[in-house]
Parts: C-alpha cells; structure tokens; sequence
C-alpha cells in the first residue's frame, strides 16, 4: 500500500467512528491505557489488542485480549490475520505507541506500507501520550546498537550523515556516534517541552555532543509533527546525494515516529537504535494529563 496522506490530528477529531482494532502495549508504565480510555468514550472499538512480552504483569481485562510477543515475526502474523477482508472497503486501525517499543511500531508502520491488501484504504490513528517528568535513572550500558528490524537498505561506499534524536539518558547519543563514525552529524532535541524539566535532563545528559556539534543542533517543540516533519526534509535533501543518511531517534517518541515515517517515504533513510537488551531501565511514565495526546491519522491506499 501507499501512503495517501497522513496530518496532525486532536483527539477530539476522533469522534464516532468505529475502530476496527485498537493496538497498545501492556507494560509497567501507568499511561497504557490512557489513550484507549480516552478513545472508547466517544468512538466503537470492534476488538482491542494488547502487545507485551512474557515478563509483564497483565491487568485483567475482559474488553482486551492479550498477545505475547516473543519475537518480531509475531507482529507481522499478528496484522495478517487481523487485517483479513470482512466485506468492508477500509479498515480503520488505532495504534497507540506510547508504551511500544521502536521495533515493534516500526514493524507496524513497514507492514502497512510495504503489503498489499484487498481494502482500498486503511486509516490509522497512530497515538502518543505524554508523560510527567521522571528522574532519568542511571543509564544501562549499550549492548545493541543497530539498524531496527524489518527494513535492509544495500551498502555502498558513501560516507554516514548521522541524524540523532536526543533523549535524555546518558552515553546513548555517544555510543552510537563513536560506534558509526560519521563524516557528519545533527542532533534534534526538544526545546520548548511539556515540561522544562526534560529540556534540563537532555541538554545535561548531552553537554559534550551538544557543545561539539553545536552548529548543527536543531531544537523542535515536542508537539509539533509537521515542524519535525519540514527540518528532517530539508536535512534529507541537502545531504541524500552525497551521503548515507542514517536517523538514531533516541528520543522523545513522536520525533521517533516521524523518523519512521519518513524512511517508508525516503527509502534510503535507515533508523537505527540504541539499546541495553533485556535490561533496561523500568519508568513508570503516569500520564501528563487524560487529555493530550499527539495523533496522526494516516491513510493508507492500494
């Protein structure tokens, strides 16, 4: 399928309509279910799905049913079968990433793109909830750092532009940049946020890289797609011909997501990330409010 256009939308836009399948992840964070609360007020939800790995502790539920997620291939069987025609020309999807992790939306956002189906459309709300501030625990050390699954682009002998989304734990934009070696790198990172707390956090777990690729530091407002959307664009063009572009988004989430969704649209964009393994650091992320949310609807057509 292609993409037919996709925009920023408020969650007030997403109003009686019937939701085919609503995808999230069940982990400890406390915001999970915010957005399916949210949504199910005003909207049919036909079936709802939760995504998490056998480690978690689940919530009873009886509204949602529970898939262990093992390895990625369990996505992509997971959308076949739920996306089979049932006599409708669209389909309509809720993804809420909030809780996910990079791969797993990534997968999602592949699959749509790259697969065929007999509906005409699929219309996907894909859903970010913002979180309070939390403390960035002490960081893990950096056991995986590597192009996410699902995607291959084919070597050749361009130099690397490094494109990172900064988060707020230490040695993660570090790591990668010492690993990869680019001729070239830019860092985003988020200035204004919800909360000034997570600029504080990202501009002192960074201080050394900021301060060397000071020139080529670009600030975005956390809630803002399209202005993520126009700066990676104009980066894209200006270095595509002479280099092999390559986005870490570290953080937060929706630049991830935007990242994402430019490299189905550029395919020589490759997203890569930076991880601990198994152990990570748990956050138990409560909601910044029942109310906000970043949501883009993007159609998908045959």
């Amino acid at each position: 399928m292609k993409i037919e256009y996709g925009k920023q939308i408020e969650v007030s836009e997403i109003n009686n309509i019937v939701i085919d399948l609503f995808l999230f992840a069940n982990n400890v964070e406390e915001r999970k279910l915010t957005a399916y609360n949210r949504v199910k007020e005003d909207n049919q939800i036909i079936k709802t799905i939760s995504l998490f790995y056998p480690t978690s502790t689940l919530e009873n539920n009886n509204d949602v049913t529970n898939v262990v997620i093992n390895n990625h291939n369990q996505i992509t069987e997971l959308l076949e079968l739920e996306l089979r025609t049932n006599g409708k020309e669209g389909f309509v999807l809720f993804i809420d990433y909030s809780c996910m992790t990079k791969s797993w939306y990534y997968l999602i956002i592949l699959y749509l793109a790259n697969n065929e189906s007999k509906y005409k459309n699929i219309t996907v709300y894909f859903s970010y909830t913002p979180s309070l501030f939390s403390t960035p625990l002490d960081p893990k050390p950096n056991k995986d750092i590597s192009p996410l699954p699902g995607k291959y682009n084919i070597p050749n002998n361009k130099p690397k532009a490094l494109i990172v989304g900064l988060g707020y734990e230490e040695n993660k934009a570090q790591g990668i940049i010492d690993q990869l070696d680019p001729a070239i790198t830019y860092l985003f990172y988020t200035d204004p946020a919800l909360d000034i707390n997570f600029v504080k956090a990202i501009e002192a777990n960074n201080e050394s890289i900021l301060e060397e690729f000071k020139y080529n530091t670009v600030k975005f407002p956390f809630n803002d797609l399209l202005f993520i959307e126009k700066e990676l664009s104009t980066l894209y063009f200006l270095l595509k011909d002479r280099f092999n572009i390559i986005i870490a988004p570290l953080g937060p989430k929706p630049f991830t997501f935007v990242a994402m969704m430019m490299s189905v649209i550029f395919h020589d964009i490759e997203i890569w990330r930076v991880g601990s393994g198994e152990d990570i650091n748990p956050y138990s992320r409560i909601p910044f409010s029942e109310d906000n949310f970043i949501i883009s609807k993007v159609v998908f057509c045959t």
